[in-house]
């Protein structure tokens, strides 16, 4: 509970700092968008602040709020539907109001079209501002994270298990996300129960970095990278209320997987989903499902030479990384493959205990392997 005191009150006080740093919140404004003609609510209205990703979505009956930052309060937003005129404002001119009416006129577009291209347009920008806001949901460096770790390999009949403490250190935190500046910023070393030193490839590696980069959230990866989001088959799946909480869940598909987009340089196959918090914009949980026609021994993400016979074959995983208290709580994948003609399955586990950030252990590189 002592660590945990410390760490609420270390994120307290960089709150307090932000707040007087951009970022601060003077306004929110509140209102509904209606058809000019009708007065009928204009469902999934893109609402954002011109030259930014910050925005929001008018929900099923045409309702939205929006929190407007002081350094974004001199600039305009905009109100766009497919099937209407789109429309733009000072944001100013909606502070006097204490709920406003904005009334849009009809294009001539079908409806089929208009729901479908309409209800893209949103879920991108909810998962623009879930990237977003990744800096102000999750625990800012430098900090350590203390997890256990297993590895359950079943090889034909035969079945062989890790089990371990590991211990991560991270400089910057989700205050910087990216893949470039996680490989940068994060180390961890690994404690084995059985404290047997190996350092051979084949039986003295963990797949700790497999798991950690997982963590789409730290690094603004895949659908949590901006840069994606336009070329991924989305759907909204869900709206449910989690400890009193509402969320979205998001379905994603890569019709032609990307290393961006899957983190898997052979994918032939990639979709998921992830829950989002509809107030905060923070990710709950990440699920996907990745099928490969081949994965480099020393990560998935990497490419196979062409004298390079020695690989996996017909790849097959599931994982899931959930989140709570501004940071992940665990990672978990679930993989099969084919190597040296026999059947591999893998189980693996990292599940975090405990963070802190007093008293740090300083850590310096990756521990690859069990030995130390």
């Amino acid at each position: 509970m002592r660590t945990l005191s410390i760490l609420f009150l270390v994120v307290l006080l960089s709150f307090s700092v932000s707040a007087q740093q951009p970022g601060t919140v003077v306004k929110t404004v509140k209102g509904k968008v209606i058809n000019a003609i009708t007065n009928q609510p204009i469902s999934y209205t893109n609402i954002g602040i011109e030259g930014t990703f910050h925005g929001t979505a008018s929900d099923e009956n045409g309702n939205f709020e929006l929190k407007i930052p002081k350094e974004m309060a001199s600039k305009n937003i905009f109100f766009s539907a497919v099937g209407f005129k789109s429309r733009q404002f000072p944001v100013q001119s909606l502070f006097a109001k204490e709920f406003s009416v904005i009334k849009m006129t009809a294009k001539s577009y079908g409806i089929e079209d208009v729901d479908i291209d309409a209800k893209n347009m949103v879920l991108i920008r909810i998962l623009r501002m879930a990237s977003e806001e990744i800096p102000y949901n999750y625990i800012q460096g430098p900090y350590n994270l203390t997890a256990t770790y297993s590895n359950e390999k079943t090889v034909n009949d035969s079945t062989i298990k890790q089990q371990g403490d590991v211990l991560i250190y991270d400089f910057t935190g989700y205050s910087k996300p990216s893949k470039l500046n996680a490989y940068r910023s994060l180390n961890y070393t690994v404690k084995m129960a059985d404290s047997i030193n190996d350092y051979r490839f084949s039986t003295g590696t963990t797949n700790i970095d497999e798991l950690l980069e997982l963590d789409w959230v730290r690094g603004a990866s895949s659908v949590l990278n901006p840069a994606l989001t336009g070329g991924l088959n989305l759907k909204l799946v869900d709206e449910p209320t989690i400890d009193g909480k509402a969320y979205w869940v998001v379905s994603f598909k890569q019709e032609q997987p990307t290393l961006a987009g899957s983190g898997d340089f052979y994918a032939t196959s990639f979709e998921g989903k992830i829950t989002i918090e509809k107030e905060t914009y923070s990710v709950l949980s990440i699920e996907g499902k990745v099928v490969s026609a081949k994965n480099n021994r020393q990560g998935k993400g990497l490419a196979i030479g062409a004298t390079n016979h020695n690989y996996f074959e017909n790849v097959s995983y599931n994982f899931s990384v959930q989140y709570k208290d501004l940071r992940p709580v665990k990672i978990e994948l679930a993989k099969t493959y084919l190597y040296k003609n026999e059947e591999i399955s893998e189980h693996s586990v990292l599940e975090i205990t405990n963070a802190r950030a007093s008293n740090l252990t300083e850590l310096e590189s990756r521990q690859y392997f069990t030995g130390e």
